[in-house]
């Protein structure tokens, strides 16, 4: 063999060794990446193909990086108020959707073992909730304490609305009035991705997580029930594309939506996670 023929024999057997390289880091990160591929997809459901070059771009980055770029960070977040001063170590996983049942697609029951539908996996953190005992419900997955929703008249009335406006300066300014809602003066209005999560999307009519809407009956107050309305409810986020629209979540069938400012909603508040 020529001089010039080992060279290229050695040059195929280093390239094809890369190459074996390669495709085995790629395999890894597919595992090991999982989660940020799943929230890719989550995170950009709405804009169609950048779902697709998001999960690229995280496997990209892996097998330049390295599997740690994979890894899951821990947000560690200090909130300060007028009657309590709190230090939290939180994770945010991808949740369950709690959706349970499959169909087909002429809209009929089937089945779910074996369809990769989303009630046939059931991906994500099942849902897990507390409530407090005091007018909120705490969800263990996020941190995040929610207020809850009544049938009395007062400030948690599920039944009042507000323009996004005031959201801010009328339900939100009066939970957060010393002594303040549950003791805690830092309540504020939920942005989309914190609102969107109380979506069950095994449920309609409320599609609601159980935990927001039982023992709701006229009279009913925070500390014995949980109430939802099936309609639109306000998140902080405003439409970027245009201003004058908000984002919010209807919880009649679950879906996202952006809703004139000046136009009526509902509001939950939130508190800590962030």
């Amino acid at each position: 063999m020529t001089a010039r023929g080992t060279y290229a024999a050695a040059l195929v057997l280093v390239l094809g060794s890369a190459s074996l390289g390669l495709a085995a880091k790629r395999a890894e990160c597919k595992r090991a990446c999982g989660e940020r591929v799943a929230a890719c997809q989550v995170v950009t459901a709405e804009f169609g193909a950048l779902a697709q070059a998001c999960a690229k771009a995280v496997l990209k980055q892996c097998v330049k990086a390295g599997v740690g770029s994979c890894v899951v960070t821990t947000t560690t977040t200090t909130t300060t108020t007028t009657t309590t001063t709190s230090s939290t170590t939180t994770t945010f996983p991808l949740l369950a959707t709690g959706q349970t049942r499959c169909w087909n697609v002429a809209g009929t029951e089937v089945p779910c073992g074996g369809t990769g539908q989303d009630g046939d996996l059931r991906a994500g953190a099942p849902l897990a909730h507390q409530d407090n005992g005091d007018g909120t419900i705490t969800d263990r997955n996020t941190g995040l304490v929610w207020e809850k929703l009544a049938d009395d008249g007062s400030i948690h009335d599920k039944d009042t609305t507000y323009t996004w406006a005031n959201a801010f300066a009328l339900k939100i300014a009066a939970l957060n009035t010393p002594p303040c809602f549950a003791g805690y003066c830092d309540w504020r209005l939920p942005n989309r991705r914190e609102l969107e999560s109380l979506v069950d999307a095994g449920a309609v009519s409320p599609a609601v997580r159980p935990a927001f809407n039982t023992g709701c009956g006229l009279g009913c107050t925070v500390l014995t029930c949980s109430c939802t309305v099936s309609s639109y409810y306000w998140s902080s986020s405003t439409y970027q594309s245009s201003p004058g629209y908000a984002w919010g979540v209807d919880f009649g069938a679950g879906g996202v939506y952006y809703d004139y400012k000046t136009d009526p909603g509902y509001v939950r508040a939130v508190r800590g996670g962030s």
